[in-house]
């Protein structure tokens, strides 16, 4: 009754009518558009593509400049093999050029960041407007699980990092309750604390769970381990990590329930999504060009992989063209049996981040690092190393000066998370070297995973030490 309620009143009365947003109209659009075939969605990218480089041009200092050195212009584009002349743009051109990339109209814009799975944290920009496309295409995409507004839905995601003030902390609290949604923090991830979990879960029988891939995967070992009960939802959705066959495998066998795999970005939001049939993600093509090339720019041969190339075609804030997202996939845009004319990306392979296990049996998933350093301006680049059980190295790259106050505060944030029995330390390096396939790891495990006899004999040593 609520769900019904919410999607067809409220949300129109606060999102429409209060804050004056677009994203239902946007989300109605995506309900259609998804059944067009190809060529129509490909000839609505074209005209998208064409204005938006228009508008960059015209509007956007750096992308003028670079441009007109290199003799490109919107107007003498004719194909997409044309586009393929225009430069890549990195995470490091954003962080030395993002006034010059800003838009010098005055559109309202909204200031984000991200951790990032590649481990560079960044500031950057975009429009309302762009906004709400993007929140149009996860409700869509969302609700090809059974997650769209409205549903019942609980989150195993990360949750506040630093101190939060209390009307920030309220005020996230009312606006859960009134989407129907709750958050269990999967950035500490005791046993103690899942068991409370899996009972806070089980009070509240979601229709739909939305979690971190890693961190329900140790949730549903544990209720395996365990023989705990746990109420089945209607849907898992799972994101911010790569899922791998055994996983989905895992999450469906405990959860009783299908997994439907994910891919976004902070840059982006939901870059693509599985429908029913499960054959793959579907691209958000409405809003994204999405292109799979080699280290120059130019397509990877088909079932190749290939660097992640995006461009957001309405983010007029602050446009990113042809942007390297610093992940990996291979080559290849299927179509679907479902007969959406959305292309499928079959398998993105570069956004696994590892798991700490601490002694006293915590596990902290990767993308808490991420999340937290995100706070942290003066840390261009990171690597978190656990050498042994009980010691972990963060090695940071840092610009603009790395104080004393951040190392005090960074620290115990950490420590919160993995707790006293580990030891932390921090390096100051020049750089972070890539792997030998070109890619930065941003959590390096290099310890096997313990057995639930060696973190229970662990535990019964720790409590005697502190009764003793």
């Amino acid at each position: 009754m609520y769900g019904a309620l919410y999607r067809h009143v409220l949300l129109p009365l606060f999102d429409g009518v209060i804050k004056r947003r677009r994203t239902l109209e946007y989300w109605r659009q995506a309900e259609a558009s998804q059944w067009w075939p190809r060529e129509r969605l490909e000839a609505f990218q074209w005209e998208a593509l064409l204005r938006l480089l228009q508008h960059a041009a015209a509007t956007c200092p750096y992308y003028r400049e670079t441009w007109t050195a290199r003799k490109l212009s919107p107007q003498r584009l004719e194909r997409w093999s044309d586009f393929l002349a225009w430069p890549l743009i990195t995470r490091e051109t954003i962080r030395q050029h993002r006034l010059a990339m800003r838009t010098t109209l005055n559109l309202p814009r909204l200031a984000k960041a991200t951790g990032g799975s590649s481990g560079e944290p960044l500031q950057f920009d975009l429009d309302w407007g762009s906004n709400d496309r993007r929140t149009a295409m996860m409700y869509r995409g969302y609700g090809w699980a059974g997650g769209a507004p409205g549903s019942k839905q609980l989150y195993v995601w990360g949750g506040h990092v630093g101190k939060v003030p209390a009307w920030k902390r309220w005020k996230a609290a009312l606006h859960r309750r009134f989407e129907r949604q709750i958050v269990l923090n999967c950035f500490d991830f005791t046993p103690q604390r899942m068991q409370r979990h899996l009972e806070r879960w089980n009070r509240y029988r979601p229709e739909v769970v939305v979690g971190y891939t890693n961190p329900l995967c140790e949730l549903a070992r544990y209720v395996r381990a365990t023989g705990r009960h746990v109420a089945a939802p209607r849907s898992i959705i799972v994101g911010a990590e790569k899922l791998h066959d055994f996983q989905r495998q895992l999450l469906q066998e405990v959860f009783q329930a299908p997994v439907f795999e994910t891919y976004g970005s902070r840059e982006f939001m939901l870059i693509g999504a599985e429908c029913d049939r499960h054959c793959g993600l579907h691209l958000s093509v409405e809003n994204l060009y999405v292109e799979i090339v080699d280290d120059e720019g130019w397509p990877v041969p088909e079932g190749t992989e290939g660097n992640v190339v995006i461009t957001d075609l309405f983010n007029y804030g602050m446009p990113f063209v042809r942007y390297v997202t610093g992940d990996r996939a291979i080559a290849g845009f299927e179509n679907c049996p479902c007969g959406r004319g959305l292309p499928l990306l079959k398998k993105v392979v570069g956004r696994q981040l590892d798991v700490l296990e601490t002694p006293d049996g915590r596990k902290v998933p990767g993308e808490f690092f991420p999340h937290l350093l995100k706070e942290f301006p003066c840390v261009r680049r990171f690597q978190v190393v656990q050498t042994a059980a009980d010691r972990i190295t963060l090695k940071l790259v840092v610009e603009g000066g790395f104080t004393l106050a951040d190392h005090d505060l960074l620290l115990r944030e950490i420590r919160n998370c993995v707790g006293t029995a580990v030891e932390v330390a921090f390096e100051l390096v020049d750089d972070i070297p890539l792997t030998p396939a070109g890619k930065h790891r941003v959590v390096v495990r290099e310890i096997p995973p313990r057995s639930a006899d060696a973190v229970a004999h662990t535990n019964h040593e720790l409590q005697a030490a502190r009764s003793g």
